[in-house]
């Protein structure tokens, strides 16, 4: 069996390579919870208090009703107990487990691990931050019932971070290109093409419009420039279009694209890098 090292790289390749954002969640937790010899993995995106907030639990065995609807267990679960005082307050993203954060006494014997516990059976957690700046942490829980995660787990978990969050920015970009071409009317525009776009040369189609080189399109879907060039000269065909500037201006004209979607940059004007 493949080492943990060897699957991220094939898990690199089948997320980038997907083109529905509900199969990117499901092949990232899979596989933490394999390499991470996890039960169940929380998934945070978006901004929790204690009394509010989407809570999503991943676990390849049925969890019990009561833990997973318990409004207390959910409270505890968002309140980010330890690792909110930790990612929270710094810019220090490396992953470790809550009892390495505040000390094995402290994590088991506070009301958070008890009542994960009583919930899950589990007794350790493992907190996997995604490394960005912003209004909230987003990241991943891993919940285990044996021993506590390793330096091993940390160093796995601190080279899996960059993977995670590409990840978790396609699973963005998927999310809203699906938002943007999903309606009726762009559906009816794509299919009254002689040829309609496949969904990869729709996604080529919106990160044109940004203003991406081939380059930059590529690593952001994970396929070489050459076949970005493929999929160019196919929608210069389909759109009857000669260069990237007339393919947007007649994609917009065709109703494929809106004009939020089109970048203020000029097309092959690349990225900067951020600051």
């Amino acid at each position: 069996m493949p080492d943990r090292y060897a699957r991220m790289l094939d898990l690199a390749v089948e997320v980038m390579s997907a083109e529905a954002p509900e199969s990117v969640w499901p092949l990232l937790t899979g596989e933490l919870l394999t390499a991470l010899d996890g039960e169940l993995i929380v998934v945070k995106e978006v901004p929790w208090t204690p009394e509010q907030g989407s809570v999503v639990i991943r676990s390849p065995r049925p969890l019990p009703e009561a833990g997973v609807d318990d409004d207390s267990v959910q409270a505890h679960i968002r309140s980010g107990y330890p690792f909110i005082d930790r990612y929270g307050a710094s810019s220090d993203w490396t992953p470790q487990s809550a009892a390495r954060v505040v000390g094995t006494r402290t994590w088991q014997n506070s009301p958070t691990a008890d009542a994960l516990r009583q919930a899950f059976g589990t007794r350790h957690v493992f907190g996997l931050p995604l490394p960005e700046r912003g209004p909230h942490v987003s990241g991943f829980l891993v919940h285990r019932s044996g021993g506590d995660f390793s330096r091993h787990d940390e160093r796995y978990g601190a080279r899996v971070q960059p993977l995670l969050k590409a990840a978790t920015a396609h699973r963005a970009l998927l999310t809203a290109l699906r938002t943007s071409s999903g309606s009726d009317h762009r559906r009816q525009a794509n299919q009254a093409l002689a040829a309609p776009l496949t969904p990869r040369e729709t996604n080529v189609l919106h990160l044109l419009a940004t203003g991406l080189t081939a380059e930059v399109i590529g690593r952001r879907l994970g396929i070489s420039p050459r076949t970005v060039h493929k999929h160019l000269n196919a929608l210069y065909r389909k759109l009857g279009a000669a260069d990237r500037l007339s393919a947007v201006l007649r994609a917009q004209d065709a109703g494929l694209l809106t004009g939020s979607a089109v970048g203020h940059r000029g097309p092959g004007v690349a990225d900067t890098p951020s600051r």
